[in-house]
């Protein structure tokens, strides 16, 4: 499905994580084009988010030590964000630094703020990462990266996020 409405899709959160990766990170041109493409495949992989049907599909991240992980599942909730999920939930380590470390990740390659002073997008907040390129892409966080910011039912309703936004929402959990 990616191929056939890839031109119709607006890549927000996907060209301001690129071009991070190119101007902060140093990522060589090589590199961000097959991650472009191994991200598309994957996304490719799942359902259409505009379908309305029942499809259930689940996916997992694999893979040595330094080697991309961070960068391709980042890739993929951007573009995932950019292609209509609204819900992203990241399972992380099963130790709360592990779901810190991951929430920190994408505090700065996706969301663009610092989780620790915020959930939800605020303009006047704190700018990491990919939110001192741009604030095109707009989305919050159920969770933190404090040690202690896993999800929690509390938390949640206390945020006051609404659910009914069109903007995409990220928890990263414990496994």
């Amino acid at each position: 499905w990616i191929n056939e409405n890839k031109s119709k899709i607006t890549w927000n959160f996907w060209n301001r994580y690129r071009e991070y990766l190119l101007y902060d990170k140093n990522y060589p041109e090589n590199v961000l084009t097959q991650l472009d493409k191994l991200t598309d495949r994957t996304l490719d992989g799942l359902f259409n988010p505009t379908i309305k049907d029942g499809i259930s599909k689940y996916g997992l991240v694999v893979g040595q030590v330094q080697s991309g992980k961070t960068s391709n599942y980042t890739g993929l909730i951007c573009k995932a964000a950019d292609a209509g999920y609204k819900l992203i939930i990241v399972l992380a380590g099963i130790h709360n630094n592990l779901r810190s470390q991951t929430q920190l990740r994408l505090d700065e390659g996706f969301l663009g703020f610092d989780t620790q002073h915020q959930r939800a997008f605020d303009q006047n907040g704190i700018k990491i990462g990919v939110g001192r390129i741009n604030q095109t892409g707009i989305a919050h966080s159920l969770t933190s990266s404090l040690d202690n910011g896993d999800f929690t039912a509390g938390a949640a309703s206390s945020l006051g996020i609404n659910f009914n936004t069109g903007e995409p929402i990220v928890a990263v959990v414990k496994k």
